[in-house]
C-alpha cells in the first residue's frame, strides 16, 4: 500500500503518530481503521473522525501527520517523496528530523 504522510506543525501531540499496517488494517496511534470495508477497486472519502485525508482506497491513503517543533526541527523536507512509503506490512518510518538535544 502507498502511504502518504501530510506533515503539519501542531502543539499536541508532541510526538508524531506511530503508523502501522497489517493487511488492510491501518493503526494510527490507538485508532484502528479497517480498509477492507472499501470494495476492491472502490474508493471512499475520508471523514473528519479520523486522520485520513481526501480519497482513500485499498492501494493508497494520505494521513495527517502532526508533529511538535518542541521535539522535531521546524525546517523539514519539502520534497513530497520523502513522505511517501510503499508498505506491505509493518511500521511506517518517521521521516521527520528531531531537534538536537
Amino acid at each position: 500500500m502507498k502511504i502518504k504522510l501530510s506533515p503539519q506543525v501542531a502543539n499536541e501531540p508532541p510526538n508524531a503518530p506511530v503508523i502501522t499496517l497489517s493487511g488492510l488494517t491501518l493503526a494510527i496511534d490507538a485508532k484502528v481503521i479497517d480498509l477492507s470495508v472499501i470494495p476492491d477497486g472502490g474508493q471512499a472519502e475520508a471523514d473528519e473522525d479520523n486522520p485520513l485525508i481526501g480519497i482513500v482506497n485499498r492501494e493508497m491513503v494520505t494521513i495527517s501527520y502532526p508533529y511538535s517543533t518542541d521535539i522535531y526541527e521546524s525546517n523539514q523536507s519539502t520534497n513530497p517523496l520523502d513522505y511517501e512509503f510503499d508498505i506491505a506490512d509493518g511500521v511506517v518510518p518517521c521521516p521527520l528530523i528531531k531537534r538536537a538535544k
